[in-house]
C-alpha cells in the first residue's frame, strides 16, 4: 500500500509528488499519456520562489524564453503599456516543457513510483471511504492500487473527482469565451518582451514570445463569432491577427507551428475538494477561464500547501477534517477572488465601448496632460470603477 496515489502527472500532480516524496512518502504518480505534450493552457508563469523550491528553475531558464516584464493593453488600437504590477517578471513556457521537468524531477525521488499510459477505470472504496484505484494499463492489464490517500488531480474534466460526486461550491452556468492557442513563427518581437492583450470588439488577443522564436497566441472569440471564424484552420486564424491594427506590422509571413488547439463552451468552477480518503489538486480542485492567465501558478502553489497540509495529518499533527479545512482555506483565499476576478473581465468581453467613448479614449493615450491628470487621480479612478471600494 502506497501513502498517496496521485492521479494526474500534470504540473499540480507532479509538483505534489515532488514535495511529497521529499518527505519520504510511497507515492504511485500515474497518469494516462505516454509522455507530457502539448496542451492547452495559458503558458504564463507568474511566480519564482516555488520553481526554485521545486528545483526546476535553471530548467525552465535555459529553454530560452524570455522573461516578460511589461504588459501592454490595446483596446481597438488605443494602446497603454507599462511595467508588470503583480510580478515582476513572467515567463512564457510550454507545458511539455514544464511538465516534462516536474515528471523528471518526481522520478528522481527513490519513494515515486511513475505509471504512464494507465487511464484510471473507477476508484476502489471501502466503507464509502476511498482506498485505492482500479487502473487500465496500455496492454489492457487491469490492476488494483491502495494507498491511504488519492489525490485526484486530472484535469478540468476529473475523473476523480466525477466518481466521488465532488460538489460544486461555485460554477458558472454561462459558456464563456471559447479558446484558441497557436504557436506562431515570424511575429517580430518588441524590444522588451511584453505580455499583449488586445481588445478587439466582442473577442479577446493575448500574445507573448516564448522560446525558439516563436510566440504563443490565444484568441478567445465569442460563441457568436466563433463558428464563423472557424479558428481551428490556420489561414483563418492568421488572418484574424492580421486586423489588429497595431499587430499586424509586425506578422512577418508567419506560420503557426504545430497544431492549433481549442477549448470550445468553456465553465469554471470551484469544487469542494476533499472528502474520505480522497483530495483534489489543480483543475480538479478549482478551474478558472483561461482568461485569468493564473492556472499554472495556482495549481503548484495550492499543492505545495497540500503537501504541508497531508504531512501535518501523516505525523498526526491534525486529523484529516482539520488538515483538508486548512488546505481549503488557503485555496480559496488565493482563487475565489481570481475567479471573481476573471468573471467581471469576461462580462467585459460582452459589451463592446461606444464609438463616441473611444474617441474620448484616444484623448488619454495622445494628449499627454490628460494621462498625467489621470495618473495624479489614479487612486480615485480606481476606487470608482471598483464600486467605490
Amino acid at each position: 500500500m502506497y501513502d498517496f496515489i496521485i492521479v494526474g502527472a500534470r504540473c499540480a500532480g507532479a509538483s505534489l509528488a515532488i514535495f511529497l516524496g521529499r518527505l519520504g512518502y510511497s507515492i504511485l504518480l500515474t497518469d494516462k499519456y505516454s509522455s507530457p505534450g502539448p496542451t492547452t493552457s495559458t503558458h504564463i508563469i507568474g511566480e519564482v520562489d516555488i520553481y526554485e523550491r521545486l528545483g526546476i528553475n535553471k530548467k525552465m531558464e535555459s529553454v530560452g524564453a524570455p522573461p516578460l516584464t511589461r504588459v501592454k493593453v490595446d483596446l481597438e488600437g488605443n494602446v497603454f503599456e507599462s511595467d508588470m504590477f503583480v510580478t515582476k517578471r513572467a515567463l512564457g513556457l510550454r507545458r511539455e516543457y514544464l511538465d516534462h521537468f516536474l515528471l523528471e524531477e518526481a522520478k528522481q525521488i527513490s519513494t515515486i513510483d511513475v505509471l504512464l499510459e494507465s487511464r484510471v477505470l473507477d476508484l476502489l472504496k471501502r466503507d464509502n471511504k476511498v482506498i485505492g484505484i482500479r487502473c487500465k494499463s496500455k496492454n489492457g492489464t487491469i490492476s488494483k492500487k491502495y494507498a491511504k490517500v488519492t489525490v485526484g488531480a486530472d484535469g478540468r474534466y476529473s475523473s476523480v473527482a466525477r466518481n466521488v460526486n465532488a460538489l460544486a461550491t461555485k460554477k458558472t452556468s454561462e459558456k464563456h469565451l471559447s479558446v484558441y492557442y497557436s504557436y506562431i513563427e515570424n511575429i517580430q518581437p518588441l524590444l522588451i518582451p511584453t505580455l499583449e492583450w488586445y481588445w478587439n470588439k466582442n473577442n479577446v488577443v493575448i500574445c507573448n514570445p516564448i522560446d525558439k522564436n516563436l510566440h504563443c497566441v490565444a484568441i478567445m472569440a465569442s460563441s457568436e463569432e466563433k463558428d464563423s471564424l472557424k479558428l481551428s484552420k490556420p489561414e483563418n486564424f492568421i488572418d484574424y491577427l492580421s486586423q489588429l491594427r497595431t499587430l499586424a506590422p509586425r506578422l512577418k509571413n508567419p506560420h503557426i507551428h504545430g497544431r492549433i488547439k481549442g477549448i470550445d463552451h468553456l465553465t469554471s468552477h470551484i469544487n469542494h475538494p476533499y472528502g474520505d480518503g480522497w483530495v483534489l489538486a489543480g483543475d480538479a480542485s478549482a478551474h478558472l477561464h483561461p482568461i485569468s492567465g493564473v492556472g499554472i501558478d495556482n495549481a503548484i502553489c495550492t499543492a505545495e500547501e497540500l503537501s504541508i497540509q497531508l504531512h501535518d495529518y501523516m505525523q498526526g499533527n491534525k486529523d484529516w477534517t482539520d488538515a483538508m479545512k486548512g488546505y481549503t482555506q488557503y485555496r480559496d483565499e488565493r482563487i475565489v477572488p481570481q475567479f471573481e476576478a476573471s468573471l467581471r473581465t469576461l462580462s467585459l468581453a460582452a459589451e463592446q465601448a461606444p464609438m463616441e467613448n473611444i474617441e474620448y479614449l484616444k484623448m488619454f493615450c495622445t494628449f499627454p496632460s490628460y494621462l498625467k491628470k489621470v495618473a495624479m487621480e489614479s487612486q480615485q479612478i480606481i476606487n470608482f470603477i471598483n464600486g467605490g471600494k
